[in-house]
């Protein structure tokens, strides 16, 4: 299996965008914003299976409160995902 290392962690982006990896599940997942409402804030979760050097393949697209999209990033990242780059494609 390919080892993900990271020397520093990635610059955050403005406006909340963000990638997480998870090497053991070979998943990487992009948290973006997305158009607002009127009453809400959104967030679009896209999750990609990826196998480097291979190109990320889409897999799930969804949209997420700001805030439940802070908590699932505060999750996942609690249980071993990482931050990273985005990767190429």
């Amino acid at each position: 299996m390919p080892r993900y290392s990271a020397t520093h962690e990635p610059p955050s982006k403005p406006g909340g965008e963000g990638w997480l990896v998870s090497p053991e599940q070979q998943k990487v997942v992009q948290f973006k914003p997305d158009a607002a409402s009127a009453h809400a804030q959104w967030i679009a979760v896209r999750t990609y299976s990826w196998i480097p050097p291979r190109p990320p393949v889409p897999q799930t697209r969804r949209r997420m409160l700001r805030h439940n999209a802070i908590e699932a990033w505060n999750t996942m990242l609690k249980t071993g995902w990482r931050r990273c780059s985005p990767p190429l494609r």
